[in-house]
């Protein structure tokens, strides 16, 4: 399972978290500080039963699933989660036979304050990315156990 969490009394800094419940289990942390130009929201879309933060965090994990269903058989897709001043990092979804192949990854050849859902693709062409793998793991989740995650995630983001 595939969890995001936040910490509702965050300043920007260090109040994400990407929970990856399969083993080797991992904590990935990050900014929410460019959360909202990524996703290119305003405060005045933010529903007023949720907090900000919340809202921008449920908005991230419709663009993921957006993204990650929409693969066919072999095709891959990147989902960014730290997007910082210098780099971003993330994971990778290949669609396999049985779900989903994933593994981390991380470039310095794109920066969080550059990036936007809707510039995301013609930045990764027009780059030439190279993504690298620090961590050298890659899991196997199924598409049951990957909603399920994100399904309790969005139930968790609007408590």
């Amino acid at each position: 399972m595939i969890r995001l969490i936040i910490d509702k009394y965050g300043n920007g800094h260090d109040d994400l978290f990407l929970k990856i419940d399969l083993l080797p289990t991992r904590l990935i942390i990050a900014d929410s500080y460019y959360l909202f130009d990524f996703l290119e929201l305003t405060q005045k879309e933010v529903s007023p039963e949720n907090t900000i933060l919340s809202y921008g965090a449920a908005k991230l994990i419709d663009f993921w699933e957006e993204r990650i269903t929409s693969l066919k058989y072999g095709n891959s897709t990147i989902i960014p989660f730290g997007m910082w001043d210098e780099y971003v990092d993330g994971i990778i979804f290949k669609k396999v036979k049985l779900g989903y192949k994933i593994s981390l990854f991380t470039t310095q050849q794109i920066c969080g304050y550059e990036i936007s859902k809707s510039n995301l693709e013609t930045l990764v062409c027009r780059r030439d990315i190279v993504f690298s793998n620090p961590e050298k793991i890659e899991w196997l989740i199924s598409g049951a156990s990957l909603k399920k995650g994100f399904e309790l995630s969005k139930s968790e983001l609007s408590k």
